[in-house]
């Protein structure tokens, strides 16, 4: 590396807690992640990225401004490191004076949650090894998965997930789902939306506030309540999980392609029986159902156009027959994917996804 990247210290645990070695590595493979799958994004994609990632790094809050000066300087600091680590390989993490595998989550938080903190570490879009170092808000065991739910983030790569699930671990992270849903909020100044508006007022919340202390309690216990409804999203794309997707994913060229089997699994994982959907359903949890759904990003509901059915449906039952429908429907498209793969017919798998894809809108 030539010098320009130092990794030290290390992390003792079951006494005093020295954590600065640890969040050295975590950044550094932060940052080789970075280095490695930047051009992967669009340069307005990445340039939200870089903001919300200079956020995270300075502990700035999502309404606050960011100094112009400051940001550019460090923007260009980055990419004159990405170009020093774009061909390095990720480092494992040491503790306790044993090294560990940068994805063996479960055995590195047997070490940290005792102490406070959580890490994780997954694959997002275009399968960017994604990692993380937070403050651990709660561990709890939920169907035979543990369950990691942070506050403070520490360490981060650009891309961020709110729910990841990784093996039998699943992570619930408040910050950047406060992030997003601040976001939301914010864009009604722009579009007014009464769906949207409502909700975010069930929680004290209206765009025209200034934001304080108040305001953030209002909208950290709305990103707890949406977090429930995202839990069961994670378990139930655990319980749905297919083999071979991963390597469906990594085979498809198309960028349409793959956000498009990202989509469908989600959407298998949403109308699961062990779903989000229905586990309101089963709880009569109307105001969940709700706000998760309303919630949803936009090109998922238009690819299941059964959601706007069930977000219009006020009886319980409709709203268990429409899911039902929705799920065979999908399970049968993902069950033709999965078969035109076997058959060793990638290039076969646009042509499954053909109609699929032509519901996407186009930007």
């Amino acid at each position: 590396m030539g010098g320009e990247v130092t990794v030290g210290g290390e992390v003792t645990v079951g006494g005093e807690v020295t954590v600065d070695g640890l969040f050295k590595t975590v950044k550094l493979n932060c940052d080789i992640s970075d280095a490695k799958y930047w051009g992967y994004f669009s340069i307005c994609g990445l340039l939200m990225r870089m903001r919300e990632l200079y956020r995270s790094e300075h502990g700035i809050k999502p309404w606050e401004p960011i100094p112009k000066e400051s940001i550019m300087q460090w923007i260009s600091e980055k990419e004159s490191l990405w170009k020093i680590l774009e061909k390095e390989s990720f480092r494992p993490l040491k503790i306790d004076e044993e090294f560990y595998h940068p994805f063996a989550v479960a055995e590195i938080n047997q070490h940290l949650s005792i102490n406070g903190y959580v890490y994780g570490a997954g694959y997002g879009l275009y399968m960017k090894p994604s990692f993380f170092l937070s403050e651990l808000l709660s561990k709890s065991e939920v169907n035979d998965y543990t369950v990691y739910i942070s506050k403070r983030e520490f360490v981060r790569d650009l891309f961020s997930s709110s729910a990841m699930l990784q093996g039998r671990c699943i992570f619930i992270r408040l910050e950047p789902l406060k992030a997003m849903l601040w976001e939301r909020l914010f864009a009604l100044k722009a579009k007014d939306d009464r769906r949207i508006r409502e909700i975010f007022l069930k929680y004290g919340l209206r765009v025209e506030d200034s934001p304080d202390e108040l305001f953030e309690k209002r909208l950290e216990l709305m990103a707890e309540r949406y977090s429930e409804m995202l839990l069961y999203h994670e378990i139930a794309e655990a319980v749905e999980e297919t083999p071979e997707w991963n390597e469906i994913l990594a085979r498809v060229k198309d960028r349409k392609s793959e956000l498009m089997l990202r989509s469908l699994k989600d959407l298998i994982s949403d109308t699961s029986q062990y779903g989000p959907i229905k586990r309101a359903i089963d709880k009569k949890d109307r105001e969940g159902l709700r706000l998760y759904l309303d919630f949803m990003a936009e090109y998922r509901a238009v690819l299941c156009p059964e959601i706007l059915e069930i977000r219009e449906a006020e009886d319980l039952d409709l709203i268990e027959e429409i899911r039902e429908k929705a799920y065979r429907r999908l399970d049968l498209i993902r069950q033709r994917i999965i078969l035109t793969f076997r058959e060793g017919r990638t290039d076969g798998l646009e042509e499954v996804l053909k109609g699929f894809t032509s519901l996407l809108p186009r930007h």
